[in-house]
């Protein structure tokens, strides 16, 4: 797997590790930004391509299944903790698909705190537009990629959930399910008006903000 690693000017306190979504990459414009903040926070940041995306090593349509990226997550920690020392404590960001792996593998990372953006509890709950990449069509409408983590919920806290009220692709409800079967600390933010993008300028700045305001006190809980 392909990686970046962004340390601060000093001993990071922690570090974040970045799931990005089904069809983006590490290089994914949020994820840069989150890592510019989280760093100028002290923490250290890390964003990698999954199997089959951008510079990783893979087939995408026979590589991409929830359980493979869940892996992939793991490996990645694995390498931070080589690189940083295994004692750093651990925070997860995942985008739609990348919030999905997050969750589905918190039990086993214990994280300081999780973000997600616009993250799909189940596939049956993502629509697919027709103007979306073969590709893409090829994972969910074929049950390529099939997953439903409702009974990971009980084990998620400190957890920032972002979703926009707009979204055409992950509907909102699964945030407000996420937040609902989550425990304590929890927070959610719903951007009215937000596609599955974020496209707005605006919500960029927020989501961008907030996450790092959350990663921060999450930390201060250590």
């Amino acid at each position: 797997m392909s990686g970046v690693l962004h340390l601060p000017n000093h001993e990071p306190v922690a570090v974040v590790v970045g799931c990005h979504g089904l069809m983006a990459d590490k290089n994914s414009p949020k994820q840069i930004e989150l890592a510019h903040g989280c760093t100028a926070i002290g923490m250290a940041y890390f964003r990698f391509d999954h199997r089959g995306c951008g510079d990783s090593q893979g087939d995408f349509e026979i590589d991409t299944t929830l359980e493979n990226r869940g892996c992939d997550l793991m490996a990645a920690v694995g390498a931070i903790n080589r690189a940083v020392g295994k004692n750093m404590p651990i925070g997860l960001f995942g985008s739609s698909l990348g919030g999905t792996v997050c969750l589905s593998r918190a039990r086993s990372l214990s994280p300081f705190g999780i973000v997600t953006l616009a993250a799909p509890v189940q596939n049956r709950s993502i629509h697919v537009p027709e103007n979306s990449p073969e590709s893409l069509k090829n994972e969910i409408l074929k049950n390529r990629l099939t997953f439903n983590i409702a009974t990971h919920m009980t084990s998620i806290h400190h957890i920032l959930i972002i979703h926009g009220s707009s979204d055409e692709t992950v509907p909102v409800e699964n945030a407000q399910t996420i937040y609902r079967m989550a425990g304590d600390p929890k927070k959610l933010m719903i951007l009215e008006g937000g596609d599955h993008r974020i496209s707005n300028i605006a919500h960029q700045k927020t989501f961008i903000k907030t996450a790092v305001q959350w990663f921060a006190d999450c930390c201060k809980d250590l």
